[in-house]
Parts: C-alpha cells; structure tokens; sequence
C-alpha cells in the first residue's frame, strides 16, 4: 500500500474518480429531491430538507469538486514519489479520514432507526460527509507536507 501512496499520481486519479462520481450524481440530482419537511420531526433535519429542496447540495457539491482540483493540482506539481516521511504523514491523514467515515456509518445507522422518515436526506448528509472528510484530509495532508 505505502509503494502506491507514494506517487502523487495514484492519490490524484483515487480522489479524482471519488469526486466526479459524486459530483456528478449531486449535480444531476439536484432538481430531483421532493420536500419532506413536512414528515421530519426533528428541526436540524426539516432544515437539512430544506436546504436539499433548494439545491444546496449542488452548491456543497460544487465546492467540494473546486477543492478537489485544487488537491489534484498540488499533487501533480510534485512529480517525484514522496519519502517514507511524507508516506507516513499520508496513511495517517487517510487512517484519519477512515475513521471519521466508520463514525459516520455508525451515526446514520443510529440516526436512520431514530428516525426512518427521510432517509434521502439522511443519505445525502453521510455521502457529504464522506466526501468531504476525504477530500479536506488530503488537502490537510498537502498543507502539513508544504511543498518540499
């Protein structure tokens, strides 16, 4: 595993597939969601539905694919592979990222037998959640390794 992170390239096509993946089913589905504000008991999810509705995710979506060209764009400009030192630093950002994820999994199971109505929206929050954990985690990486 360290052999393949130490290329810049393997982490920039990885991210790069995650975010067009999400990025386009974001952007493609944005004017598909129905309101359910109406069937969430909770406020944080009738406003989430809301925000939803309106196309926030488009927006989130958006932002995330401009940071991701931003972490991509970084990588690329170093060519040659990272030492051991700044391998280490990446499987921990991404040990990091993983782990912030299994947490996410964990909250939306408990989240989704809470409360089962609005399970799109609640699907829509881990998936941007996910995404973004991924995508800051390397661009943490990127800010912690500087341009050695």
């Amino acid at each position: 595993m360290n052999r393949f992170l130490r290329h810049p390239v393997t982490n920039a096509v990885g991210i790069s597939a995650f975010s067009l993946f999400y990025g386009v089913i974001f952007l493609a589905f944005s004017n598909r969601i129905q309101s359910q504000t109406g069937l969430a008991e909770n406020e944080f999810w009738k406003a989430w539905d809301s925000f939803l509705v309106c196309g926030g995710h488009r927006y989130t979506a958006i932002i995330l694919i401009a940071v991701t060209i931003l972490v991509v764009t970084l990588r690329l400009i170093k060519h040659k592979p990272y030492d051991e030192y700044h391998t280490t630093i990446l499987v921990k950002c991404l040990a990091v990222s993983e782990v912030l994820t299994l947490a996410a999994i964990a909250a939306f199971f408990v989240v989704v037998l809470i409360e089962p109505n609005g399970i799109i929206s609640k699907f829509t929050l881990f998936i941007m959640v996910n995404w973004s954990t991924v995508v800051l985690a390397d661009l943490i990486y990127l800010v912690l390794c500087g341009r050695k």
